[in-house]
């Protein structure tokens, strides 16, 4: 009798054995179904009360983390990215400038591109946008301007081209200039247009009634439809007091979050301020609803997140805030009513 009850416990270790195997099989395809969202109470979540602000638990609530969009970002390049950031950098990411001669790096472009795309973890900082992947254009000029990263007009044209070349559908710009950037940098936008992605430009920082250069491109009717201006937003729900307001770019502006901002997080983070630092939020909300409906260009997307503002000012796109506050919470509703 021992050794028939033996046999059985052979038989069903055997059993149990073939199940764990095949559940084990099975396991990766179960949980690519399923999508990770930042828990609310979590360090990285805390730290980015910008997400809080745009509404973009509604964006994740109904799985969307920008998977499957690749984000350009035309800046000084990354110093030291974090591990969180690291893993959602493309292998593609150039340097339009080399030989570079002196290759430090300014952190301006680190700053701009946790906000956007830090992937999921609980130390770091969360992106807006955490899962797409993230094309990094360095384009500054070798050395910068009295100590400051700074970009010549053809560097940006070139990186633009690059971006569009290698599939970026979003391309993220924090620069700003008192001039038009010239012909080279027009018919880079040109390709833009033409190939259906969308420019996320920041406003400026110097209180003007405008945006600053390239943001302005976006009053011009060649241009407008294929960008979006970033104005700068407070915690307390406000443009700030040194963004550039909307002006004649009021149909392609909105506000986001810019001033105070937590940025290259690990125990500890860097404050950062400017509109340079709304960009990210916007870019990544036109990500997320890119991965809602891949059948969008980069321009319809883009209108679909400047519809779902919260309006703000004056009623309608007026010239302070455009198109009002960034909400997430209203672009997704249909997609968290289905799901």
């Amino acid at each position: 009798m021992a050794r028939v009850w033996a046999r059985r416990a052979r038989a069903a270790w055997r059993v149990l054995l073939a199940v764990a195997l095949i559940a084990a099989a099975l396991a990766p395809a179960a949980s690519s179904a399923r999508v990770a969202r930042p828990y609310q109470d979590s360090i990285a979540y805390r730290r980015a009360w910008g997400l809080r602000a745009i509404g973009a638990d509604a964006a994740y609530q109904a799985g969307y983390t920008g998977r499957g969009v690749r984000v350009a970002l035309i800046d000084c390049g990354l110093s030291h990215p974090k591990r969180q950031l690291r893993r959602n950098l493309s292998r593609e990411s150039a340097d339009m400038v080399t030989p570079r001669l002196q290759p430090g790096v300014d952190p301006h472009g680190l700053w701009v591109a946790e906000p956007l795309g830090a992937g999921l973890n609980t130390m770091g900082l969360v992106g807006v946008a955490y899962n797409a992947t993230l094309l990094e254009i360095r384009a500054d000029m070798d050395g910068g301007y009295k100590g400051e990263c700074a970009f010549w007009p053809t560097d940006i044209a070139r990186a633009l081209n690059y971006a569009v070349d290698h599939g970026a559908r979003i391309i993220v710009l924090p620069v700003q200039a008192k001039h038009a950037l010239g012909p080279a940098f027009e018919a880079a936008l040109t390709h833009v247009v033409e190939s259906g992605a969308v420019v996320v430009a920041a406003a400026g920082n110097d209180n003007q009634d405008q945006p600053a250069f390239p943001a302005q491109y976006a009053a011009d009717p060649r241009f407008a439809a294929a960008m979006v201006v970033a104005g700068a937003g407070t915690f307390e729900g406000d443009i700030a007091a040194w963004s550039a307001r909307a002006g004649p770019a009021r149909a392609r502006f909105v506000v986001a979050p810019g001033e105070w901002i937590l940025t290259d997080c690990s125990w500890k983070c860097q404050f950062a301020s400017g509109t340079s630092f709304a960009a990210p939020f916007v870019a990544g909300a036109v990500a997320l609803m890119m991965e809602a409906h891949p059948e969008l260009s980069g321009p319809q997307a883009a209108e679909r997140v400047l519809a779902a503002a919260r309006d703000a000012g004056a009623p309608g796109a007026d010239e302070v805030y455009g198109r009002g506050m960034l909400d997430l919470s209203h672009a997704f509703e249909p997609e968290r009513a289905s799901n």
